[in-house]
């Protein structure tokens, strides 16, 4: 082979390595610039143990963890905020949005700037008043652990992590919920699990496959009448492969 030939493949083989790089180090300010931001946004929340514990007057569940939230400031930077999601034990708290649609937030952060860790979104086809029978969440798999990409954790820890810290906890302007975690298992993002329910029957049909489906379920009887919030991300190289961690509402408060 002439000297011309490995001249010509040695300038590839540097101009692909070159814009490899720079790709990564894209990718990576991309990323930190996500992380920056939603850092930012918690100057905005207070995390508080109450002096007593917050009951709901339809159970005898307790809220037993409080956020004070500067509602008004985060509704004014976007409009489609509709809540703080939180959970201590995988250190997710992050504002919540909902969007015209299920794209824009998947490329956006929650100030609006095109990024790839995106936000934290409900399904747009979801009520923001989390009055449906199963509300959907979602969030990408960071390989840092941020956003949603700690929910994997709970595959393989369930046991450590559910059961010593089973609730996590939506915060609105209006309403403070706190969900038990029933169920954790993989699924692909075209299964039922992400069929929007309109009734009870439906409702049970939905439990049913959830119990059918769970690598993990707890014996938290789930009855039909019962609001759920599943929490979904991605895992692996299939984009088609779901993560998803499912609570059951059993308290809310008037804020």
């Amino acid at each position: 082979m002439s000297n011309k030939i490995w001249i010509i493949i040695l300038i590839i083989s540097l101009f692909l390595i070159a814009a490899s790089g720079y790709n990564i180090v894209k990718l990576y300010r991309e990323y930190q610039a996500g992380i920056d931001e939603y850092e930012e946004l918690e100057q905005y929340v207070l995390v508080e143990e109450p002096a007593e514990a917050l009951e709901d007057t339809q159970t005898d569940s307790k809220i037993n963890v409080s956020l004070q939230i500067n509602h008004p400031v985060l509704e004014a930077m976007n409009p489609d905020y509709c809540g703080w999601l939180y959970y201590e034990p995988l250190k997710i708290s992050y504002p919540i949005v909902r969007g015209q649609d299920n794209e824009y937030y998947v490329k956006h952060t929650f100030e609006g700037e095109e990024n790839k860790t995106g936000a934290i979104f409900m399904d747009s086809y979801n009520w923001p008043d989390y009055g449906d029978y199963n509300t959907f969440i979602y969030g990408h798999n960071m390989r840092n652990r941020t956003m949603f990409g700690s929910l994997k954790k709970l595959l393989n820890d369930e046991e450590k992590i559910v059961e010593n810290n089973p609730y996590f906890y939506v915060f609105t302007e209006e309403k403070a919920y706190m969900y038990e975690i029933f169920a954790v298992y993989n699924t692909k993002s075209d299964s039922e699990t992400y069929h929007l329910i309109h009734s009870k029957e439906e409702q049970e049909a939905n439990i049913a496959h959830i119990k059918e489906k769970a690598t993990w379920l707890s014996d938290k009887e789930i009855k039909s009448e019962d609001k759920i919030v599943t929490l979904s991300t991605c895992y692996g190289v299939q984009t088609k492969n779901r993560t998803v961690v499912q609570g059951v509402l059993v308290a809310a408060e008037d804020r």
